[in-house]
């Protein structure tokens, strides 16, 4: 009795110092994940990447993790545990920022097309651990504690993304003459930060649930299958056609900024990182409120907030405009994006988790690739009736995002049995008030379900 519960307060210590050092490990890893979201593109464009080129560039990270992922389940089922795998996805992540630094000095006219093929490298060595992290955590994480957890974690985290994204925004102004050389330094600090994040995370605790957890089976032939059949398929299927929605238009808003708008590099960097600041505003109350009414209701709202984000940018060309819109958008993806990944953890169950999780990635990773090249094809062809024919393809997103607004309306609601809704999150996420399939039986008062 004594020595199981040493090691009950043993197994304690360990989780409680290892999520802190999950915090300490995501400030290093973040400083090199946010400067590749938000410099890549103009990486791209200061070296005279075409249109083409752009929404292959955009695409190609999403087709490469896509692909890895698809490898992932079968790695992992002969792999007892994560952390080996997990750790070694981080440094070759990390060392997959250098050749970026060297192909900044390159004066080649293929030098574009070795960027994207160094990009492939990099979303290849980031993907193939993303799952088990993700598996990893669920296991280190109380489901009660996983929606405050991770929106404080995402505070410290993009608080340190914006902050260093600014920086390098303005040393970026600072040298206009030098620009690829301050890209160069961009890359180098990346991997270096990413690598220590690696180093960290080498010291973090892997519980002996992880290693014992069970044989998972099925195939991605399996999995699509059945997608239409259950609550989470059908969230798949509307977050990853939302993923294609907004990939279509969302390579082309740093190209609009800097050749349309003609912003400079801080005024880019402060419009791109705005969301961000945001989110760290925000996501503690997001995390709070699906703690207690779950993440279903929550996405809906924020599925619909996302609509029509990129229309503001057609009928506006005002920069404090298009500030407000971006913190409207820091709120609304900033809220989708933590209320899915916990539902994802929620929604599964631990006996086929990374499977799910990694056929999810291999889905919206190939929306996202989709949506990135249809608009790198499609869009200098669709009709233009504005002088920038990237108006186009922003009206184009909208009307894609539709669709999947509409499908995250039929996910079963998962409201814990104790949740009790203040007045305004009745007035929100109340379903007898939402748009979705089966409204009459909800509005004409035929669904009598509590709340």
């Amino acid at each position: 009795m004594e020595q199981t519960e040493f090691n009950y307060y043993q197994d304690r210590r360990k989780r409680q110092k290892t999520l802190r050092l999950v915090v300490t490990e995501g400030i290093f890893s973040l400083i090199a994940i946010g400067l590749q979201q938000t410099f890549y593109i103009p990486f791209l464009n200061a070296m005279g990447a075409s249109k083409l080129q752009i929404g292959i560039a955009a695409g190609i990270p999403a087709l490469m993790t896509g692909l890895i992922q698809l490898w992932v389940p079968m790695l992992l089922g002969s792999v007892r545990g994560y952390k080996k795998v997990v750790v070694a996805s981080v440094f070759a992540h990390g060392v997959s920022y250098l050749p970026f630094a060297i192909i900044a000095f390159w004066h080649g006219s293929n030098a574009v097309w070795l960027s994207i093929a160094a990009m492939g490298v990099n979303a290849a060595a980031m993907g193939y651990g993303s799952a088990a992290w993700s598996d990893w955590m669920s296991y280190l994480v109380p489901r009660r504690r996983r929606g405050v957890y991770f929106s404080n974690r995402n505070r410290i985290l993009t608080l340190t993304q914006l902050t260093t994204s600014l920086l390098a925004g303005q040393f970026l102004d600072t040298f206009p003459g030098k620009t690829l050389l301050i890209f160069s330094i961009i890359w180098t600090v990346s991997g270096i930060t990413r690598s220590i994040g690696g180093w960290i995370m080498g010291l973090q605790y892997e519980p002996p649930a992880v290693s014992q957890r069970p044989v998972e089976e099925g195939s991605f032939r399996d999995f699509i299958r059945k997608l239409p059949k259950h609550a989470f398929g059908r969230f798949v299927l509307a977050f990853s056609l939302l993923s294609f929605a907004a990939n279509f238009s969302g390579p082309f808003f740093a190209i609009y900024m800097l050749n349309d708008l003609k912003l400079n590099y801080l005024q880019y960097t402060i419009l791109a990182t705005i969301p961000s600041l945001v989110i760290i505003l925000t996501t503690r109350f997001w995390g709070r409120m699906c703690d207690r009414i779950g993440y279903v209701m929550p996405m809906r709202l924020f599925a619909t907030m996302i609509v029509g984000l990129p229309l503001v940018w057609v009928l506006t060309r005002t920069y404090w405009h298009l500030m407000v819109v971006q913190m409207f958008a820091g709120m609304a993806w900033g809220g989708m994006q933590m209320a899915s990944f916990n539902y994802t953890l929620d929604a599964i169950g631990p006996n086929n988790r990374l499977r799910s999780i990694a056929y999810l990635n291999v889905i919206n990773s190939f929306c996202i690739f989709l949506g990135s090249m249809a608009g790198g094809f499609m869009g200098p062809h669709l009709p233009q009736f504005s002088e920038s024919w990237i108006h186009s393809i922003f009206v184009a997103s909208v009307l894609m995002r539709i669709a999947p607004v509409l499908l995250f309306q039929t996910l079963p609601g998962d409201i814990p049995g104790h949740a009790k809704m203040s007045a305004t999150e009745r007035f929100f996420f109340d379903p007898r008030l939402s748009l979705r399939v089966g409204f009459d039986r909800t509005i004409f008062g035929r669904d009598k379900r509590q709340i």
